[in-house]
């Protein structure tokens, strides 16, 4: 297994080189080793960042807060380039509490705020949310994708419909993990992304997921259609023209 210093090492080189979702997937690893390392465990350290931060700081040794405040910077630094300016501005949050005031960190997390402020008047403006169709042949690699925006930290609040033609569903382990919505298809996720299994009208599926998104007022930022089993994914996006 490798050693949290070597992750950072990647993570850090991987921003570097504008490999920005490898980079998260590296500094996530780095830092729950890390906090295995400070004997905490369940990924605290990326799920409840403040709590931890708030945990640690009494017991951490002075080069573990200066790493951690790094990882947090990197993650940060990651997410930003991601487009999820809220989770890094979080990120820069707790790495700023880590230690002296350092400017440059205040300079990304003002950075950070303002692009989200901006995003949120730009999605009150239009009242859109972007829509991704997901199509491929078996074996591709779309469910693995869809597995992974429902399970990992990336900052983001992603409803991912599945229609009911898939070769292989989405992971019924993660679904079952998530805390289940008053609707029966639809699952909250530990990560705030939403899972909803289509079985017939896809309007009324992306009815329902708005619905439930307003009931607990958060908003998505985007919404993903796996059209697994089906041939042509044109009538998937004809959808959005012949419905108000």
């Amino acid at each position: 297994m490798a050693d949290w210093r070597e992750l950072q090492t990647q993570a850090a080189a991987l921003l570097k080189e504008g490999k920005h979702f490898d980079g998260v997937q590296k500094i996530n690893a780095c830092m729950e080793l890390f906090e295995t390392e400070l004997g905490g465990s369940d990924s605290k350290i990326l799920k409840e960042p403040r709590a931890f931060v708030e945990e640690i700081a009494g017991k951490a040794a002075p080069e573990q807060k200066l790493a951690l405040r790094s990882m947090y910077v990197t993650r940060g630094d990651l997410l930003a380039a991601l487009g999820a300016s809220k989770r890094a501005a979080l990120e820069y949050d707790c790495a700023a509490s880590l230690g002296a005031e350092d400017a440059e960190i205040s300079a990304k997390r003002a950075k950070v705020e303002q692009s989200s402020a901006e995003q949120r008047l730009q999605k009150d403006d239009d009242g859109k949310v972007p829509v991704t169709v997901l199509t491929g042949f078996l074996g591709s690699g779309k469910t693995t994708l869809l597995n992974h925006i429902l399970q990992a930290s990336h900052g983001k609040r992603i409803a991912v419909i599945e229609n009911e033609f898939g070769e292989v569903g989405i992971d019924d382990a993660l679904v079952k993990g998530g805390a289940m919505a008053d609707e029966e298809n639809i699952v909250e996720m530990n990560n705030g992304c939403i899972c909803c299994t289509v079985r017939g009208d896809l309007i009324a599926g992306l009815k329902k997921l708005i619905k439930s998104s307003k009931k607990s007022g958060k908003s998505l930022d985007g919404v993903m259609i796996e059209t697994t089993g089906l041939a042509d994914p044109a009538p998937v996006a004809q959808t959005f023209f012949a419905d108000d």
